[in-house]
Formats: structure tokens, C-alpha cells, sequence
């Protein structure tokens, strides 16, 4: 698992607890690309190289659960089998418009614009 340059940005901006990180490692380690229920976790682009996923997180440090916790963008490197985790969002700041916020355009170009560098659409 890879911190890439843009991730730690938005880690700085959301303001994440450093103590959250060691939860976040342990969960992303054993994160499986496979498509789950309740959208916690879910496929928004792939090639033959690389796929484009977002899962929730809890902020344990901030007390809260998954519901409330932080949106992560991550890139599998199929070639290299390597995680790039890409970027992490507090759900209260995506300005959700819908359920899980697939009908907000703003977050659509968001993750669009993370995935970009790895998958053409």
C-alpha cells in the first residue's frame, strides 16, 4: 500500500487525525476489489491496468462510524499488484445530494479528476 503525493494533500486539508491512520492501513490491507452491498465499497473506473475504487472509512479518532467517516479514492496497480491510495474526503464536505452521493456531479468530477492520471474512461 502506497500514500501517493495527492492523498497526503488531502489529508492535510480534511484535518485527519494522524491516529486514524493505523485503523485506515490495517483495513485497506485487506480491502478486496470485489463489489459489496450498501456501497461500501465501489468500482468508478478500470482498464486492463489499473481500477479506480472508493471505500468508507470510520474516524475512530473522531468517534464517529463509516456513515459519518471519510470517502477514500484508491487505484489497484493490476500490473504491479500495488494499492495507491489517491485521496480521502470527510462525507460531510462532498455535499452529498443523494443517497452515497451518486447523484451529485460535483463529487462524480472529483473522483473522476483522482482516476484520471490512471484509467481512460
Amino acid at each position: 500500500m502506497h500514500r501517493t503525493e495527492v492523498f497526503n494533500k488531502w489529508w492535510e486539508k480534511e484535518g485527519v487525525n494522524n491516529e486514524n491512520y493505523v485503523y485506515h492501513e490495517r483495513a485497506l490491507t485487506q480491502f478486496q476489489n470485489i463489489y459489496l452491498p450498501h456501497n461500501l465499497q465501489v468500482c468508478i473506473f478500470k482498464n486492463s491496468s489499473y481500477e479506480c475504487w472508493v471505500t468508507r472509512l470510520p474516524d475512530k479518532a473522531g468517534g464517529k462510524g463509516k456513515s459519518g467517516g471519510f470517502r477514500v479514492v484508491l487505484v489497484l496497480d493490476l500490473e504491479e499488484e500495488l494499492l495507491l491510495l489517491q485521496g480521502i474526503f470527510r462525507r460531510t464536505h462532498l455535499q452529498f445530494n443523494g443517497n452515497s452521493g451518486k447523484y451529485d456531479k460535483q463529487y462524480k468530477a472529483l473522483l473522476k479528476a483522482l482516476a484520471s492520471e490512471f484509467c481512460s474512461i
